[in-house]
């Protein structure tokens, strides 16, 4: 499947998501399996392929597409149930590709995935948990960043590339994040990331009912 169509795919689905997400939240949690799985897949072809494992580009799309659809229909029937599950790998894998950096210091790269993993795993419980025992406000903070982060991941490299040029970006990103960070549009998507976030929230809590 053609990239653009994929993206294009993902930026409705995160938008139903950011601003619809507590009206649709069984649709919702159905759009965030789908994102976990993909989330997953790519994460083990990733490491599988530091491993020295090649994958040819046949497997990589069924792996992709057997896990996308596969925990995308597993939390949409079993609903409330796999919340957690879903929020725990999300957050996890979300949290390695985004804030590895913070880890970076650490030398050993297998101590510094189970590290940053680890990380992501305990805020992904604790946030499944709230949001299990949730009030509309919670679910719609939650459906709102989730949709909000499927749509920043589309976004940014399309801004970071095609309008904001990133060289320049870039350098106003190392100013504000240090030098360390590289040129990797870490402060561009947090600023379209909150953007989006905040907007799907404030309407969502308008427009939903109790």
């Amino acid at each position: 499947m053609p990239d653009i169509v994929i993206s294009v795919i993902a930026v409705i689905a995160g938008c139903l998501m950011c601003f619809n997400g507590y009206k649709l939240f069984r649709f919702s949690l159905g759009i965030a399996g789908a994102v976990a799985g993909f989330c997953l897949g790519r994460f083990l072809i990733k490491v599988t392929g530091d491993m020295g494992i090649e994958w040819s580009e046949i497997a990589r799309i069924i792996v992709l597409v057997v896990l996308t659809i596969g925990l995308g229909v597993l939390a949409f029937k079993l609903y409330m149930k796999a919340l957690i599950a879903i929020t725990t790998i999300i957050c996890a894998l979300w949290f390695y590709d985004d804030y590895n950096f913070l880890f970076e210091r650490v030398t050993n790269s297998a101590l510094r995935i189970v590290l940053t993993m680890a990380s992501g795993i305990i805020a992904g419980v604790l946030i499944g948990i709230i949001v299990y025992y949730a009030q509309k406000w919670t679910i719609s903070l939650f459906t709102a960043f989730v949709g909000a982060r499927v749509i920043s991941g589309v976004l940014t490299p399309i801004l970071w590339s095609g309008i904001l040029q990133g060289e320049y970006a870039g350098i106003i990103e190392q100013k504000v994040l240090g030098p360390d960070v590289a040129l990797n549009y870490s402060l561009v998507r947090i600023l379209i990331l909150v953007a989006f976030c905040a907007a799907g929230f404030v309407i969502q809590l308008k427009t939903s009912k109790k």
